[in-house]
């Protein structure tokens, strides 16, 4: 059997036991999904030992950004997944007269097989999420994990097993780019990736050709908008925090800092010494030569064009060292922070969507400007807003972004019941909460005719016009006088048929 005879086996597979699947109860599928909370607890060491990338700081960084969250959300759906998804009837009150008595009720069904393109840089909370909702809502699932996350991704799978999910239901295939395109081209149902915008437009592609539907959560170059109103200390510590956050590998890190020029001194220099160690030296990470490629150039053409360093960014690619994550033979450098101010949109560096820890400081002169700013980003996954609350509030209804979290940084986003997805290079489409959940279904609608009443079996007579001419008069006129003229004409018609028949 060669390689693509083995994909496709998978694919059969997991179809054949999906087919079984969805005719489980709701209640049965989602009493499954909430065991994996505790497998979570169970294999938490295992799961963490297979992070081997440099910039996750340790097992405390994982039970915080990817253990917590994705128990959490197994109980979640395990609580809630079977009232989201259960039938939906529509109301005899609010049908149309000309229906008659018409009954529908409104199903969501699983899609079928889903494919998951996983990502290296959270594989057990985003892979293991998406994984929770794609099942309970009765599909199959088909992973391709991100390279170097082969094991962690098969342990997710086993853990399933031990949840009482049926064996062939979940199946991991190869880690490279043409077992994704492989699995595409063979036949699955949707496709849930998590990954760059330009990988998003590969897979996007692929997916239109095979007439796949798809759920893309892609790059992010977060804005941070502080008003004039906030709390300078809250902000820097939290932008400290963000910078840190498995070594600025993290979608929804803090990018683009907007700051009225008015508080712009207070600011840098608290964020200055927020962002040393006690001992006065700058913390440091590991990013991959890619990213030290992407950045390099950039960092010293905004230099050139006037922006400044916060702190020296200390980076040495002589020190690197190779391992096989991301992708086999990469290169990890050890990099402190990238912080620089007096950045304005015009640069290239403005936007930039890179995993590692950079974060720019852009003066503006007041919140129209702040806005103006922040829509020149071509991202749309997150911005933050700090400043008084109502005045936050009012701010955030007019940012063009999937989330928007108010006096707070990236930790909102992973809670289980809200839905997370972009806009723009961001991609479209939402993973997990209730949307999420219903994404991983389509709806099918089941209309049930009672009584004898069917006026649209009949041939046409002539005095249908008039009948259904003066009902939509007298049901969707703007005015009252005219809905009665309507009424009267609808009259006048029953009038003229009961005439037609006594003679």
């Amino acid at each position: 059997m060669n390689h693509t005879e083995g994909i496709l086996e998978a694919i059969h597979r997991v179809r054949r036991a999906q087919f079984l699947w969805q005719q489980t109860s709701l209640k049965d599928r989602a009493e499954r999904i909430s065991r994996f909370a505790n497998a979570v607890v169970e294999h938490r060491k295992a799961l963490s030992d297979e992070i081997h990338y440099p910039s996750r700081s340790g097992y405390l960084e994982t039970i915080s950004a990817e253990l917590i969250p994705l128990a959490q959300t197994a109980h979640w759906l395990g609580t809630c997944a079977s009232r989201i998804l259960r039938p939906r009837k529509t109301s005899r009150f609010s049908t149309p007269m000309w229906l008659g008595s018409l009954d529908s009720q409104i199903q969501r069904v699983p899609r079928g097989v889903v494919l998951i393109l996983g990502t290296w840089n959270y594989p057990i909370f985003l892979t293991g999420a998406q994984l929770l909702h794609a099942l309970v809502a009765g599909n199959g699932v088909i992973i391709k994990p991100a390279p170097g996350c082969e094991e962690v991704t098969s342990k997710l799978a086993q853990m399933c097993l031990e949840c009482g999910i049926p064996e062939d239901l979940v199946g991991v295939i190869g880690s490279s780019v043409q077992d994704g395109e492989s699995a595409m081209k063979l036949g699955v149902d949707h496709v849930v990736m998590t990954g760059s915008s330009r990988s998003g437009r590969l897979v996007l592609q692929q997916s239109i050709a095979n007439l796949c539907s798809s759920t893309l959560e892609l790059s992010g170059s977060d804005g941070v908008i502080v008003l004039p109103s906030a709390d300078l200390e809250r902000v820097t510590k939290l932008l400290r925090f963000g910078l840190r956050i498995n070594g600025g590998a993290t979608c929804i890190a803090p990018r683009r800092i907007l700051v009225p020029e008015s508080m712009l001194g207070s600011f840098t220099r608290m964020l200055k010494e927020e962002l040393s160690q006690p001992q006065g030296e700058p913390w440091s990470t590991w990013i991959t030569s890619a990213s030290y490629e992407q950045l390099k150039p950039l960092v010293q053409t905004a230099l050139s064009q006037g922006a400044r360093m916060l702190v020296d960014w200390q980076c040495n690619p002589e020190l690197g060292k190779t391992l096989d994550y991301p992708q086999p033979q990469t290169r990890w450098i050890p990099s402190g922070p990238v912080v620089l101010e007096n950045v304005t949109p015009q640069m290239d560096l403005y936007g930039l969507d890179v995993f590692a820890p950079l974060m720019t400081i852009v003066a503006v002169r007041d919140i129209e400007q702040a806005i103006e700013y922040n829509d020149r980003c071509r991202y749309g996954l997150c911005v933050s807003i700090f400043g008084k609350h109502q005045q936050a509030a009012q701010l955030a209804t007019r940012i063009r972004a999937g989330s928007v979290l108010l006096n707070d940084l990236i930790v909102p986003t992973a809670d289980p019941r809200l839905p997370f997805g972009g806009r723009g290079e961001s991609g479209f489409g939402v993973t997990r909460g209730e949307e999420g959940l219903l994404e991983m279904t389509i709806p099918r609608v089941i209309s049930s005719r009672r009584g004898k009443w069917l006026p649209h079996s009949d041939l046409p007579q002539p005095r249908d016009e008039q009948l259904l001419d003066s009902l939509l008069q007298f049901q969707h006129s703007a005015s009252w006088s005219k809905r009665m003229q309507g009424l009267k004409k609808l009259f006048a018609s029953f009038r003229s048929n009961s005439n037609q028949k006594n003679e």
